[in-house]
């Protein structure tokens, strides 16, 4: 919240920038402007439509930093990427000062963050909304874009471990965001079990969460980048994780996932993908530790029955 808060404060700045840039190059006159913040997995399931938006025209993208940088900046489909470009969708305010500034420079400017939280009833998937808003089909799943120098230094992270097939898991628990967090104890039930069905390491990826211990017989990886997480999960054997953004990109890669879908409805913003395996709650927003581990491993055990 700090950082985005940080990066709000130079959302006029940012925006000073595009028209310098526009005005300098002379060459936006036929592109189109795409802002869009949202989550990380919303990213990666704009990717393929913002890629068939490529086709048609140039494309300049306004998104977060940090992550969301990286992967935009990755995309080889997107001409600029101006990031941190983050204000507060909700302020009628700012999405004007953006259209009007820039909509005279571009072809066209598309605002893809919702102006109010009512997305989260409407059971539209957000990539289907995103596609509609740019004029092309939806996509089945969400697209990434992985550097070679990821996928070497995901190399040498399994190579350092003498790694070769393993299970990726996600332990994201934050405290501020605790209707999204999967309970500890729940998360140690599923790596002692894990090890029983399918006798390989488990990488567990703690960066962010509150809870970074790992039990003995887990590789922790507590440090590392969104591409360099993505090099890693594009090599695991399976993927599980909550509704983050490493999820929708093992969904995106095709890995085999295992979605434990907590807080918004899984309609709008779930995972995507042929190899997703969804474990819904009871309903939006119940207890977290509603969902059992249980549930998890009778989701992988189906699934498992299905490969074989």
């Amino acid at each position: 919240m700090t950082a985005r808060f940080l990066y709000r404060r130079q959302f006029i700045p940012r925006l000073v920038r595009i028209v310098g840039d526009a005005v300098r190059r002379r060459d936006t006159r036929d592109a189109v402007f795409v802002s869009l913040m949202g989550g990380l997995g919303d990213l990666v399931n704009a990717f393929p439509t913002l890629d068939r938006l490529g086709q048609r025209s140039p494309v300049d993208l306004g998104t977060g930093g940090g992550a969301y940088r990286a992967l935009a900046g990755a995309d080889p489909h997107l001409r600029r990427v101006y990031a941190p470009f983050v204000y507060k969708p909700i302020r009628r305010f700012h999405r004007r000062l953006i259209e009007a500034t820039l909509r005279p420079l571009y072809r066209s400017v598309v605002l893809l963050d919702e102006p109010d939280s009512r997305w989260r009833t409407r059971g539209r998937h957000m990539a289907e909304v995103y596609a509609e808003r740019c004029g092309c089909p939806p996509p089945k799943r969400g697209a990434i874009t992985i550097p070679d120098e990821a996928r070497r230094a995901a190399a040498g992270f399994l190579d350092d471990r003498g790694l070769e097939r393993f299970v990726f898991v996600v332990q994201l628990i934050r405290r501020r965001r605790p209707e999204r967090s999967w309970p500890l104890a729940h998360h140690q039930t599923l790596y002692r079990e894990l090890r029983k069905r399918l006798p390989l390491p488990v990488i567990v990826h703690t960066v962010g969460s509150d809870e970074t211990g790992v039990p003995d017989g887990c590789v922790p990886l507590a440090s590392a980048d969104i591409l360099t997480a993505a090099a890693l999960i594009e090599r695991a054997t399976l993927f599980v994780g909550p509704d983050t953004g490493l999820t929708h990109i093992a969904a995106a890669l095709g890995v085999p996932t295992l979605a434990i879908h907590l807080g918004h409805p899984p309609e709008v913003c779930a995972a995507l993908g042929d190899n997703v395996a969804l474990v819904r709650q009871v309903e939006p927003y119940a207890d977290p530790a509603l969902t059992t581990p249980e549930q998890v491993l009778a989701a992988l055990d189906r699934h498992l029955a299905v490969s074989a």
